[in-house]
């Protein structure tokens, strides 16, 4: 097999019978044959789906052999769903993209033109112009600039979901053992070349991204704690300077008592020092109660997934 590519599916089933047929006109042009089964598998991962997608997807495995579906037993979540994906792709190529063709399948031949020519180990779509409304872009920048900032990642903030990886690269991926997965940072940790083109960037056509302001914002606290420990050594940093700041604050009421003025103790000051204190030492435990799930969920090791069926494969 030469290319796989990997399309997670949660409740946008509906989306499927028209990207995978844009699929197959694209790759019939690229690789030059009518038949692409042999060299082709469009792989659609069913991440725990609430209504008929599965459905959908066993419809179009059985009018196309080069479709194959991965049924998980519930809602794992966006990446462990393409990591069970890399993990059964067969192809030197394989890459991930999403089915509501924001990015469409069009632009995988430039990409992989690009990667071959340029070898690079991985290469990644870039948003020219992101045809999203102005709330959907600033949320995505902010939280893709706040990501890379806490887990030190360098990924561009109009990145896409369109990315391509050799055989050495998704092997490499592969044989990572934790949990909690976060692929922009654990690709980045990965190394090897990186490489970055522009592509185009389209309007959804039909129905809604099921990812929300909330869905986003649980995305980016779920992915830093699973990758970074940037966030503690950040409060261990707030923790010396307010440490600090109070030992001067001290240091200067006991010189003005002294020699200037005897203060008498305010009730105003006095409760919201011990309020902001308080505030702190309780962000203080949750953060770290946060990060000792994440060991209990390593140490428990518990598969990454569970397969329900595999169709195709």
């Amino acid at each position: 097999m030469l290319y796989s590519f990997i399309v997670p599916i949660y409740n946008d089933g509906f989306l499927a019978e028209a990207f995978s047929i844009e699929y197959e006109k694209i790759f019939q042009k690229y690789i030059g044959k009518e038949n692409i089964e042999n060299e082709v598998e469009l792989i659609f991962v069913n991440d725990g789906s609430s209504n008929d997608s599965m459905n959908y997807l066993v419809k179009l495995s059985k009018e196309k052999k080069f479709i194959k579906v991965i049924d998980l037993s519930r809602n794992f979540g966006q990446h462990i769903a393409l990591s069970c994906g890399y993990k059964n792709a067969s192809g030197k190529y394989v890459g991930m993209l999403n089915v509501d063709m924001q990015e469409p399948p069009s632009e995988i031949p430039k990409l992989l033109n690009f990667m071959i020519e340029s070898k690079f180990d991985i290469v990644y779509g870039l948003a020219e112009e992101r045809k999203t409304s102005m709330v959907n872009r600033f949320t995505s920048k902010s939280f893709a600039f706040v990501l890379n900032f806490l887990t030190k990642s360098n990924m561009p903030l109009n990145v896409t979901t369109l990315r391509i990886m050799n055989r050495k690269f998704v092997d490499t991926y592969n044989s990572l053992t934790e949990k909690s997965r976060y692929i922009p940072g654990l690709e980045t940790w990965i190394g090897f070349k990186h490489g970055y083109l522009p592509i185009i960037h389209k309007e959804r056509e039909v129905g809604k991204s099921s990812y929300n302001f909330k869905k986003r914002l649980l995305m980016a606290i779920d992915s830093i704690i699973s990758f970074s420990d940037y966030p503690l050594r950040l409060i261990v940093g707030l923790g010396s300077l307010i440490a600090v700041l109070g030992f001067l604050m001290t240091i200067f009421l006991m010189t003005s008592k002294v020699f200037f003025i005897d203060y008498q103790a305010g009730y105003t000051s006095t409760v919201s020092l011990i309020t902001f204190l308080g505030g702190i030492q309780i962000m203080v435990i949750g953060f770290a109660s946060l990060y000792i799930g994440r060991i209990l969920k390593e140490v428990q090791n518990r598969p990454l997934y569970i397969i329900n069926e595999k169709i195709n494969f």
